[in-house]
């Protein structure tokens, strides 16, 4: 150690021995900070950040070898050989960039340690080679163990400089930074002093060149060269900084969004916002480097990138492997100075679970869960079509419950309903294989029982089923007794058409009931006299089209959020001179099956166009169109010319179609619905969820308003099945942008109800029951808006 230290005091320029240090140092801050920039970056980037600290370091070790040797005083004049100076360079370039490499590429600690280790060689290897370079005559003798030292303490000191220097933390930078000097200064300084120059003498002439002059060119030089990388690295840290800054902004955006966004390049991940993380079940984590096909279907890849900008539906999978409907669309966006791939991911999960509700409701039952009347039927013409080709015979039982009206009266609409889900539940009970029931409406059930090899067979089971209901009587101790009738025919015995097999039945009931109650009939031809009655009925109502005894009833529709009347449903009624109050339920089918519903339908359109016409508020009136009138070639020509023979704006005329009514010709339908708007006339889906309700129909033609039939609105309160799919209607007309009225409203339970899931308009008996217009005259005159108090009427029972 003396001897090194009396080297360096006794034979170094010290002015020029500080310029070298300046440099090491500037040169180690370089390659600290640039390898530790490297390790940051990726790709391309990452190679090109280690070879820029390959030359920084390489240059700085040669450059403060050159400038300590030149502050050495050797004694007398010498040179160095350009070739093996430039040699030495190369060789620091080339084995500190492989230390860097190894460094800068692997992930581990001890990466850092072989790395440096590998530097402190290169050092060593650039020194020695630098040392051949000097021109001079003898020989140099070399102590070994100064030697053997020089090369060990610039491979501790840099491995230790790495390992501690590269860091995001600046002091730790520091250190390395001074612990790569010091491995560069000591490796340095202790060869020169493992050298002997005792046996050497001069072969350059003095004066050949000027030591301080090259120094200071080598030194100005190299601190330019390491100013200009460390510029370079500024600048790049800058531009990084701002994009990192964007980029954090954009996701800021992103993750304020509700959609899932992911930015591929390619087919690879390289962002994701905070919804998509939450979609796929990895909140938090870092998705960028996967592959988007982890988790879209591969027909869902296939497409998206196939139709950009187009909505695709496939399946998303989460971290757990669960299946997701999703709705995707992908755009070419700039991102990050590059073009990406953004790809939009909607979870559609709640919207399927809405179109399933519809669907469910389109053909079930809402109270009870049972196929309604449409899907029934649809049952019932598949497995008459079945027993045809098989040659077997099937019956359809009837069933009604009796005297359900007055369950209702004693204990309540909520003992009724119960009533209704207790029966569906043991008819379901009672099923076998093939057998299916179904909910006609009201208090009214029907069985298909497939294969029945005789009409005792069926007897059989609806006795079975008669002493189902009275064991569940026994059991029962809410005070509710369920009584039922039931009417049986068989196909082919007594028809072999759906209609016609329905009404049997039907008229086998009536006997059933008619004879007691509580029992079964099987349909026999002489079970004649209801047929007569009806038609005895349907001449009747041919003669009241003439007579006058028609007359039509007016309930006010209200607009929820304001309370004021918005308008009235015209409700025709028929007072028959014997019979008295005919209800529609009983006349209006008739008039349907013989044609009369035209006549009827017109007098029904011209008598409330006319007596709107005269109102002084312009409120709307609703008329009820049935399937026979919205399919007449002439019902748009009919309703202009009523409009026009009336004056009555067409804006303030609202018709009301089911489904049911136009299934029968949907194309025609659609044509007539169409220039009936064209018109100017409102368009409203009556009773929705009672027939044939679809999302498809919606779509197909824009209806102007929903009308939620009555049996939904039941129970509502403390339903919440019938409430679940109540909000599913309200929200698929919120969804289609289409206003809602809930028919039947009887409660102030209800009407709290539809208020809070706002609920545009509603109509029921607990605003007013169908009255004569001359009832409202205040509200059609315009000086009232609202129904005063003493006209609400909050009814013993439902309308029929």
């Amino acid at each position: 150690m003396g001897e090194v230290l009396s080297t360096l005091y006794n034979q170094h320029d010290i002015k020029l021995v500080i310029l070298a240090a300046l440099i090491c140092a500037l040169a180690s801050f370089a390659g600290v900070s640039i390898l530790t920039h490297a390790r940051r970056s990726i790709g391309l980037m990452r190679s090109v950040w280690l070879a820029v600290a390959a030359v920084s370091v390489g240059f700085g070790i040669w450059a403060t070898h050159f400038v300590a040797m030149l502050s050495f005083d050797v004694g007398f004049p010498a040179s160095y050989d350009i070739g093996l100076t430039l040699a030495s360079l190369l060789i620091a370039i080339a084995v500190c960039g492989m230390g860097l490499a190894a460094a800068g590429m692997g992930r581990r600690r001890s990466d850092l340690v072989l790395g440096g280790a590998i530097v402190g060689l290169g050092i060593s290897a650039m020194h020695y080679t630098g040392m051949r370079a000097l021109e001079i005559g003898g020989e140099v003798s070399w102590d070994s163990g100064l030697v053997a030292g020089s090369v060990i303490s610039g491979m501790v000191l840099g491995a230790a400089a790495l390992r501690v220097g590269v860091s995001r933390n600046a002091k730790a930078r520091a250190f390395g930074t001074g612990l790569l000097t010091l491995a560069i200064c000591s490796m340095h300084f202790t060869a020169m002093g493992a050298a002997g120059f005792v046996n050497c003498f001069a072969i350059a002439a003095a004066g050949e060149f000027s030591p301080a002059l090259l120094s200071l060119f080598v030194g100005v030089a190299s601190i330019l060269i390491f100013l200009a990388a460390l510029a370079s690295l500024y600048l790049d840290l800058r531009d990084r900084k701002r994009a990192a800054a964007e980029e954090s902004r954009m996701r800021g955006l992103a993750d304020a969004a509700v959609e899932g966004l992911v930015v591929c390049s390619d087919r690879t991940v390289v962002a994701v916002n905070a919804a998509f993380q939450e979609m796929v079940g990895a909140k938090g984590r870092d998705l960028a480097g996967t592959s988007i096909g982890e988790f879209l279907a591969a027909t869902g890849c296939v497409a998206i990138f196939e139709q950009a900008d187009e909505l695709v539906e496939t399946e998303l999978t989460d971290l757990k492997g669960e299946h997701i409907p999703v709705e995707v669309v992908m755009r070419e966006v700039d991102f990050g100075g590059r073009l990406h791939r953004a790809i939009a991911v909607r979870d559609l999960r709640a919207r399927k679970q809405a179109e399933h509700h519809i669907r469910f409701l389109a053909h079930h039952d809402a109270m009870t869960g049972l196929a309604n009347r449409a899907s029934f039927n649809d049952r019932l013409e598949d497995e008459i079509a079945r027993a045809r080709l098989a040659g077997q015979k099937l019956a359809v039982l009837c069933l009604d419950l009796d005297r359900f009206k007055e369950i209702n009266d004693l204990f309540g609409h909520a003992a009724g309903d119960a009533l209704l889900q207790r029966v569906a539940r043991l008819i379901e009970d009672g099923l076998k294989g093939r057998q299916f029931a179904g909910r006609l409406g009201g208090d009214e059930f029907a069985v298909i029982l497939p294969d029945v090899p005789s009409a005792q067979h069926a007897s059989k089971l609806a006795e079975d089923m008669l002493e189902l209901f009275s064991r569940a009587n026994r059991e029962n101790t809410d005070g509710t007794v369920i009584s039922a009738s039931v009417g049986i025919a068989l196909y082919p015995d007594d028809a072999e058409d759906v209609d016609q097999l329905m009404t049997y039945a039907d008229t086998a009931l009536y006997c059933a009931k008619a004879e007691g109650r509580g029992t079964y009939r099987l349909f026999e031809s002489q079970m004649g006299a209801q047929v007569r009655d009806r038609r005895l009925l349907e001449h009747d109502l041919r003669a009241a089209l003439v007579s006058r005894e028609l007359s039509l009833a007016y309930q006010p529709q209200v607009d929820l959020e304001s309370g004021e009347v918005s308008g009235f449903e015209a409700l025709v009624r028929w007072a028959h001179p014997q019979r008295g109050a005919v209800p529609p339920s009983t006349f209006i089918p008739i008039a349907e099956e013989t044609g009369l519903i035209l006549q009827l339908g017109e007098w029904v359109m011209r008598t409330a166009c006319e007596q709107a016409a005269s109102w002084t508020s312009p409120l709307m009136v609703a008329v009820n169109v049935s399937a026979v009138q919205l399919h007449a070639p002439n019902f748009v020509a009919f309703v202009e010319g009523i409009l026009s023979e009336t004056g009555l704006s067409a804006d303030r005329l609202e018709i009301e179609i089911t489904e049911t009514a136009m299934i029968r010709n949907m194309n025609r339908a659609l044509v007539n619905l169409r220039q009936i708007k064209a018109l100017g006339v409102k368009v409203a889906m009556d009773d929705f969820g009672t027939g044939y309700s679809s999302l498809s129909n919606l779509r197909a033609f824009p209806f102007d308003r929903i009308k939620v039939d009555q049996s939904f609105i039941r129970a509502v309160h403390d339903n919440d099945q019938s409430a679940a799919i109540v909000r599913a209607v309200l929200g698929l007309g919120k969804g289609l942008n289409l206003p809602i009225l809930a028919e039947g409203v009887e409660r102030p339970e209800e009407l709290e109800f539809l208020r809070g899931e706002v609920c545009n308009a509603a109509q029921g008996y607990w605003f007013s029951k169908p009255e004569d217009i001359s009832a409202f005259e205040e509200i059609v005159r315009g000086t009232q808006r609202t129904i005063s108090s003493d006209q609400n009427v909050v009814p013993l029972k439902r309308r029929a």
